[in-house]
């Protein structure tokens, strides 16, 4: 039993501080929101919390100082684990979010770590423990548990935020004037062509006089009225607008200049854009057996680049990225719509609406 639960206990402290070191990584190289923005549980300020306290339980866990306790400690732990971790399942999220930048689905993470872990420790609990001391801890195997532990405490917070990068926010831009939603150009009618075997074959079509054009003549003292001009139409798009200032970190700026142009920006690792990424690529291939030109998709990819992500090879959308050189405070997906290259409207980080719907909602922005 005493064996048991040393291996239990130490593979439960090499898990906890793992994934606090992961979680330390994630915040040092994406923007993680602040709380006003996102929530408290996901939120940059919790991160400051839950890194040091759970790296500092999983060294306590793995050094085995204060079994009892530690264990205690450990079971809480994973019973907590057990709650979050479902409800993350049945609100349908696509990562638990225990290890940093590494996606699990929840679902995998409640049924192969956390309720594994929370029933092991329950079987192989420390007998013959005291709860809290005497006796104490050998002085040294104290120290090498609480120098880590509590030190790492005390630096993981300052040292986030001293290390953490200067990111580029979205700004609140000014749209560009309310775009007049083309109407669509009518097909002109068919001609219906006679049939010959409708008509007799021993009759003559008679040829229909031609009208007499020639004008009326017009007395000395009357002008000719002039014809009005016709009133010109507002044109759909404006060929001259403010540029949307983000167009110079893309790489694909040219040809996000003209027209109608909706920006879909993307992490190779994000779970929402694995959804609706195809979605837009459906629909753009859809535009595109149409015949249907008024309006382009196009994916940029956010750094940190990976080597594969949601965009299908053979898709109709453009393909870009943003550039590397500086840290972006975005929530994958990012949806923007510009006109001539003027933004018009964006929508809520971490959200994008149905492909469908897009036209509905550039035209009437607010």
């Amino acid at each position: 039993m005493k064996i048991g639960n040393r291996i239990v206990m130490t593979l439960a402290g090499l898990l906890l501080a793992a994934a606090a070191l992961l979680k330390f990584h994630e915040a040092l190289t994406i923007y993680i929101p602040p709380w006003r923005e996102h929530g408290i549980w996901e939120s940059y300020e919790f991160f400051l919390f839950q890194i040091p306290v759970e790296f500092a339980l999983g060294v306590w866990v793995l050094s085995g100082v204060f079994r009892k306790a530690s264990w205690v400690a450990a079971v809480l732990a994973f019973f907590g684990f057990i709650i979050i971790t479902f409800i993350k399942g049945v609100l349908d999220l696509e990562s638990c979010g225990c290890f940093g930048r590494i996606h699990v689905n929840p679902w995998y993470t409640l049924i192969l770590i956390d309720i594994p872990f929370f029933v092991l420790l329950l079987i192989f609990r420390p007998k013959g423990e005291k709860l809290l001391p005497p006796p104490w801890p050998h002085p040294f195997h104290a120290l090498t548990a609480a120098v880590p532990a509590i030190g790492f405490m005390a630096i993981a917070a300052p040292v986030l935020v001293a290390l953490r990068p200067e990111f580029k926010k979205p700004e609140q831009w000014t749209p560009v004037a309310k775009p007049v939603r083309p109407a669509p150009i009518p097909l002109p009618p068919k001609m219906e062509t006679p049939q010959s075997e409708n008509i007799p074959q021993n009759t003559q079509i008679a040829q229909t006089e031609e009208p007499d054009t020639k004008e009326p003549a017009t007395p000395n003292n009357v002008v000719p009225e002039t014809p009005e001009e016709p009133v010109k139409e507002t044109p759909a798009v404006r060929s001259e607008v403010p540029q949307w200032p983000w167009l110079q970190y893309i790489d694909i700026a040219d040809q996000l200049k003209s027209g109608i142009a909706v920006i879909l920006m993307y992490h190779h690792d994000c779970p929402t854009c694995a959804q609706m990424v195809p979605l837009y690529d459906e629909y753009a291939k859809k535009m595109a057996r149409q015949g249907e030109t008024l309006m382009t998709i196009a994916f940029v990819a956010v750094p940190p680049y990976g080597q594969s992500g949601p965009v299908p090879e053979d898709t109709p959308c453009l393909k870009g990225r943003l550039s590397d050189k500086q840290k972006w405070a975005i929530m994958s997906p990012y949806v923007v719509a510009l006109v001539d290259g003027g933004f018009v409207k964006d929508w809520p980080q971490g959200t994008a609406p149905q492909p469908e719907t897009l036209l509905d909602e550039i035209f009437e922005h607010p």
